[in-house]
C-alpha cells in the first residue's frame, strides 16, 4: 500500500446544531479555503449540516427535509475538488422506525459539482450515499430512535451490510485514481458488536477491496480518556485491517436539553498500522492538510505533527469553557451572568471561569449573607471578585430571613401542627438567595445566573430544590468535589499565577460548609456533612461505572477495595470508620441519598457533560424503592463478624 496521498484537507469545523445555513456557510468557505491551498479532496464530520443532537427535530419532517436539502449547495461548491461530509438523508418512500420518512445519518460524496457513483453497490439508494452502519444506543445517544442504520437496511433487503463496503473512486490532477472508503463514527468501534459470528470489520472490507485510505466522520463528544481509548480500537482494528485511516470529528458543544455536550475535535490521522501521525490542537476549529503518511502540516501554523494532549484538567477547563460558550448561540447574544458568590470554592470556582470565558465586563456577583455567614467567607467572596474585576454586591438577606421564617413557624393546619426544625430553616434562607434574590436581579438586569453546585451534593441531595438547585446552567455539575479543589488549584497556579481563589479555601483551612446553621460554622470547623475525598470516590464507582452496594461489599472481602476506588488508605479510613458497622452504615446511606434524590437532580438545570456518565439525560435514572439482591444479607453479615482490619486493603 503506498504511502503517497493526493493533497487532503481534514476540516476540524464548530458545528452549529439546528442552523444548517450556518453550517453550510462555513463549510463553503472552508471548501474554497481548501482548494486554494491545493487540496483535491476535503473531508468534513458526521452531520456537520445539521447538528446531531438536536433531540426529536428529528422528527419534524419539514426540518429534515430542509437539512437534506441543504446537501445541494456544498455539491455545487464541489468544483474542481471532492467533498466528503456526514448529513442526514430521507427515503421519502419508505418509513422509519419512528413512523416518520424514513432518515439516515450518511456520508454524502461529491466531487466537480456532481455526486460521485458507485455502480456496484446495492441499488437501494443514491450511491453517492453511504449509511452509518453501527448505531450507538447508550448514554445520550438515540440513533436507532429516529435513523435507519445499515444492518437494518441490509437485512430488509436481504443483503450483506460488506456489500456496500465499496469504495469511492476520485480522479485526481495528475489522471490517476484514488479510492477511498467513508464510516461514520460509531463504525470504528466495531469490537463492540457482532455480525455473522465475528466483529462488523468495514475496515477488512474496504481494505480487501483496494482502498488506498479510510475516513471516519465522527461526531464524538469529549470525556476524559475517550481520545485514548479511541487510538487504542483503532489500533486493535488496523491490525486486523492495515489501511491509513482518518478521524475527522467536530468541534463546539450541542445539548439535549438536560446536558450539553462538549466536542473537542481531536481530528487525528494514522498510520496503517494504527500510530498516530498528525493530531489537531483539541477544542480549536482547524483544517489540517495531509498530504502522505508521515508528514502533513496545518493550514496556517507550522508546529509540530501532533499536538500535545491535555491532562485532566486541562481538558475539563476548556469542556467547561466550550460548554459556557453554548449558552451565546442558544440565546442568540453575548449574555451577561451572574453568579451568587458564597465565599466557597465552588461559586469562586464557577466565577473564575465565567471571567475565563467572556470577559470580567459581563461577570457580575452577589454576595447574600445572613447571621450564619462568617467574616472569612464573606472576605472570600469580596476577594475574588476584586481580584476578577467583576462589579460586585453584598446583599444582606438576614431581615427578608428572619421575616419569612417568622411567616412559617406561625402556619398551621387544622390537621396538621408540623414541625418548624432546622432543615426548614436552612433550606428557607436558600430559597431567599436563589428563587428570590438572585433570580429577581437576573430578571431585572437582564443577566443568565449560573447554577454552582458540584457534583458529589447533587448525588447526595445536598442542594436545596427551589434554592441553590436553580440556575440556568451547571458549569461544575459533572465534577466530584475533589475536581473542583482540583480546578481550583489549576485557575491560581497556571491560569493566573497568582491566588485568585483563597488558600484558605484550596487548602480546606476554611472547610466546605453551607452556612445555614450554627451546626455549620466554619470558624468552630464545622462544615458539610459530606466525607470529601472518599464519597467522592464511592460515587465515581456507583454512578459513573454502575456498582452496587454489593460490588463494595465484595472488594472489601477480597482485599481490593482502595484499589477499586483509587482512593486513599487504612489510616484515614479507619479515621472515619472506627468499626464495620459504620462503614456499612455509611455505604447505605450513600446508596440511599443517591437513589432518593433523583427528584431534585430531575429539576437541575442544564449540566454540561464532563465525566464518563452524568446526570440529565446521559444516566438514565428511575424513581424505585429500596431493594438489595439476595447474597447482600449474607456478604453484610459476613463483614460484620469479621474483626475490623482483618482483611489487609491494598493502597
Amino acid at each position: 500500500m503506498t504511502d503517497k496521498f493526493p493533497k487532503i484537507a481534514l476540516v476540524q469545523m464548530e458545528v452549529k446544531p439546528g442552523r444548517p445555513d450556518l453550517n453550510v456557510e462555513a463549510m463553503v468557505r472552508f471548501i474554497k479555503k481548501a482548494r486554494e491551498n491545493k487540496a483535491e479532496i476535503v473531508v468534513f464530520s458526521e452531520l456537520c449540516v445539521s447538528g446531531y443532537v438536536i433531540g426529536d427535530l428529528w422528527e419534524v419532517d419539514e426540518l429534515v427535509i430542509d437539512f437534506a436539502t441543504q446537501s445541494e449547495l456544498i455539491r455545487e461548491a464541489s468544483q474542481a475538488i471532492t467533498v466528503v461530509f456526514g448529513n442526514v438523508a430521507i427515503d421519502s418512500k419508505s418509513i422509519g422506525e419512528d413512523g416518520r420518512i424514513r432518515k439516515y445519518n450518511a456520508v454524502y460524496v461529491c466531487n466537480d459539482g456532481q455526486y460521485s457513483v458507485r455502480p456496484q453497490v446495492p441499488d437501494v439508494l443514491p450511491t453517492h450515499l453511504q449509511p452509518k452502519t453501527l448505531h450507538p444506543n447508550y448514554r445520550f445517544f438515540d440513533d436507532d430512535r429516529h435513523f435507519y442504520s445499515l444492518r437494518m437496511l441490509a437485512e430488509e433487503k436481504g443483503c450483506s451490510v460488506y456489500d456496500w463496503m465499496v469504495p469511492f473512486e476520485v480522479e485526481l490532477a495528475n489522471k490517476e485514481i484514488f479510492r477511498f472508503g467513508v464510516q461514520l463514527c460509531e463504525d470504528i468501534w466495531c469490537q463492540d458488536y457482532n455480525y455473522c459470528g465475528d466483529l462488523l470489520d468495514g475496515l477488512a472490507a474496504y481494505r480487501n477491496r483496494g482502498v488506498q485510505a479510510v475516513f471516519n466522520l465522527s461526531a464524538s463528544p469529549w470525556t476524559w480518556q475517550k481520545d485514548a481509548k479511541r487510538n487504542r480500537v483503532v489500533r486493535d482494528i488496523l491490525c486486523r485491517s492495515q489501511v491509513p485511516f482518518f478521524y475527522v470529528n467536530q468541534i463546539g458543544a450541542q445539548n439535549n436539553g438536560k446536558n450539553i455536550i462538549v466536542f473537542d475535535g481531536d481530528s487525528t490521522q494514522y498510520s496503517s498500522d494504527g500510530n498516530v501521525v498528525r493530531r489537531a490542537d483539541p477544542w480549536t476549529e482547524q483544517i489540517v492538510f495531509v498530504e502522505d503518511n508521515r508528514r502533513s502540516s496545518p493550514a496556517d501554523k507550522v508546529d509540530s505533527n501532533i499536538a500535545s494532549v491535555q491532562t485532566e484538567v486541562e481538558s475539563v477547563y476548556s469542556a467547561i469553557q466550550m460548554g459556557l460558550r453554548h449558552l451565546d448561540y442558544v440565546r442568540g447574544e453575548e449574555n451577561r451572568f451572574l453568579v451568587g458568590v458564597s465565599g466557597g470554592v465552588d461559586s469562586s470556582v464557577v466565577a473564575c471561569m465565567l471571567v475565563q470565558t467572556f470577559g470580567a465586563d459581563r461577570v457580575f456577583a452577589v454576595n447574600m449573607p445572613t447571621r450564619y455567614n462568617s467574616e472569612i467567607t464573606r472576605d472570600n467572596a469580596r476577594l475574588v471578585c476584586e481580584r476578577l474585576n467583576v462589579d460586585y454586591l453584598c446583599v444582606p438577606i438576614e431581615n427578608i430571613y428572619r421575616q419569612v421564617a417568622s411567616y412559617i413557624k406561625d402556619i398551621e393546619f387544622p390537621g396538621s401542627e408540623g414541625s418548624y426544625h432546622g432543615l426548614v430553616d436552612e433550606n428557607i434562607q436558600a430559597r431567599i438567595r436563589y428563587s428570590d434574590i438572585l433570580s429577581g436581579i437576573a430578571a431585572k438586569h437582564g443577566f443568565v445566573f449560573t447554577n454552582n453546585g458540584n457534583k458529589t451534593e447533587l448525588a447526595l441531595g445536598y442542594t436545596t430544590l427551589y434554592g441553590d438547585l436553580g440556575g440556568a446552567v451547571s458549569p461544575i455539575g459533572d465534577l466530584y468535589k475533589v475536581q473542583v479543589f482540583e480546578l481550583g488549584r489549576y485557575l491560581n497556579n497556571v491560569v493566573y499565577k497568582r491566588e485568585v481563589i483563597p488558600e484558605n479555601l484550596l487548602n480546606m483551612k476554611t472547610v466546605p460548609s453551607a452556612e445555614l446553621s450554627l451546626e455549620q460554622d466554619v470558624t468552630s470547623g464545622k462544615g458539610d456533612p459530606i466525607k470529601y475525598g472518599y464519597h467522592d470516590a464511592v460515587l465515581r464507582q456507583m454512578i459513573e461505572y454502575r456498582h452496587h452496594p454489593i460490588d463494595f461489599l465484595r472488594w472489601y472481602l477480597s482485599g481490593e477495595l482502595f484499589d477499586q476506588l483509587q482512593w486513599g488508605n487504612w489510616d484515614t479510613f479507619v479515621e472515619y470508620f472506627t468499626e464495620p458497622q459504620s462503614w456499612l452504615d455509611d455505604l447505605e446511606w450513600i446508596a440511599g441519598q443517591l437513589r432518593t434524590s433523583f427528584f431534585k437532580r430531575v429539576q437541575s438545570p442544564p449540566i454540561i457533560v464532563l465525566s464518563k456518565r452524568a446526570f440529565g439525560f446521559d444516566l438514565r435514572e428511575t424513581q424505585r424503592p429500596a431493594y438489595q439482591p439476595r447474597a447482600y444479607s449474607n456478604l453484610r453479615a459476613q463483614i460484620v463478624k469479621r474483626p475490623w482490619g482483618l482483611v489487609p486493603l491494598s493502597s
